[in-house]
């Protein structure tokens, strides 16, 4: 049996050159049995459970490595695949969690108006960069969920309103009480940033937005 070990030790030896020095490889295990087996005392030799614990041991510890190993190959792949995914949304429209939105000519602003509870006489703003309301929209009475808006980026004489970046702020009654609403809307992907070092997808959205890739709710 010794002389299976030793065998086997040395067959292993030789790919190991590449490993670094203050690692225990299952070469090393091995070596480390066969000398323990070698020295062992006659009087009282190994237990065979302990024995086959140690080995069960060791067996252990090297398949949580090659699990860990097989976990960071399938974070790797699943980044690349985000990545490819992201990089196609450039020039698309992204839903996410935002009131702010750049619109350029003749593009309509589009998103939803998010309620928790039932809401009544609901009314949108849209106001310009110089803080100027350019428009107001009534949505009515809404209860629990998303519910639409659209705004053709006209103002209240129905005279389209110069491209730029436009902030939403919506609000309504909420039990007899007037409330700000959280507002999501459309914006356009103008660029993404991929982050290897710490495996971040970043999207860049027009009027200087940044949000993580996983904030996207929809794309159109």
């Amino acid at each position: 049996m010794l002389d299976q070990i030793s065998g086997i030790t040395l067959a292993e030896t030789a790919s190991t050159s590449s490993r670094k020095t203050n690692e225990l490889g299952q070469e090393d295990f091995l070596k480390l049995l066969v000398a323990q087996l070698k020295n062992q005392d006659p009087a009282n030799p190994a237990d065979n459970g302990e024995f086959l614990g140690q080995i069960a041991q060791f067996s252990i510890v090297s398949g949580v490595d090659d699990l860990g190993e097989s976990f960071d190959g399938i974070a790797s792949s699943l980044f690349a695949s985000q990545s490819v995914q992201a990089s196609q949304l450039v020039g698309k429209e992204v839903l996410v969690d935002s009131n702010i939105v750049a619109r350029d000519e003749e593009e309509t602003v589009s998103g939803f108006v998010d309620l928790p509870i039932p809401a009544s006489h609901i009314r949108m703003q849209f106001i310009d960069e110089a803080g100027s309301v350019v428009k107001t929209l009534s949505l009515g009475d809404a209860g629990v969920g998303s519910h639409s808006f659209e705004w053709d980026g006209t103002d209240e004489d129905g005279t389209a309103t110069a491209p730029g970046t436009f902030e939403i702020r919506a609000e309504g009654l909420v039990n007899g009480e007037l409330q700000a609403l959280p507002v999501s809307s459309f914006n356009t992907v103008a660029s993404v940033l991929v982050d290897r070092a710490n495996t971040r997808i970043q999207l860049n959205l027009a009027g200087n937005q940044n949000i993580n890739f996983s904030q996207v709710r929809e794309f159109k």
